[in-house]
């Protein structure tokens, strides 16, 4: 699979994404979240694409997308936010990854691992950790961030349809001794 890394582009490319993100959650969380709250995940049209595509392209946060370029599609996407807004779990110095989704029929092939690598490098220089939550049951998250060197660092949870589900935070820490940015 041949992928550019780069900020999402236009409303429709954010869309396009978003339907990522309903497709991996559906296929991610099938054993952890209820079947009603993932059937009832939609992608937004019209004037509430517009908000949030202008919300997820804002100030202090990267929104970068995966494109396979042979058929132009988006296959994954990346969001960090930094500065206010972040969770309750990061700390001053964190930029805090608020999601990476790839595409279920693109997952093993590396895009994952190109968005984090392209969304640590625009994280700004004055946030020296990126911090994230993922389901406590979700193994293969788990095992991705963990083989990427985050490092279990506390619980949270996460609410949804007024259930709370247990989540596991991980950091990790971007500059390395020499001031360049490592993941």
């Amino acid at each position: 699979m041949d992928i550019e890394v780069r900020p999402v582009a236009s409303p429709t490319e954010f869309r396009a994404a978003l339907v990522v993100n309903r497709d991996a959650w559906r296929d991610a969380y099938a054993d952890i979240l209820p079947a009603d709250t993932l059937d009832a995940m939609t992608v937004p049209d019209g004037v509430d694409l517009q908000e949030r595509y202008d919300r997820a392209t804002g100030r202090d946060r990267a929104f970068l997308v995966a494109v396979d370029r042979k058929p132009g599609a988006v296959v994954g996407f990346v969001d960090a936010v930094w500065g206010d807004g972040r969770k309750a779990f990061c700390e001053r110095t964190d930029a805090e990854l608020r999601a990476l989704y790839v595409a279920p029929d693109a997952q093993g092939a590396g895009v994952g691992s190109a968005l984090l690598d392209g969304v640590v490098d625009r994280v700004p220089d004055a946030f020296d950790r990126l911090a994230l939550e993922t389901f406590t049951e979700n193994r293969d998250a788990r095992e991705f961030y963990e083989a990427r060197g985050f490092e279990r660092i506390g619980t949270s949870a996460f609410e949804a349809d007024g259930t709370s589900y247990p989540t596991a935070v991980y950091a990790r820490v971007l500059s390395v001794d020499d001031g360049t940015r490592a993941l």
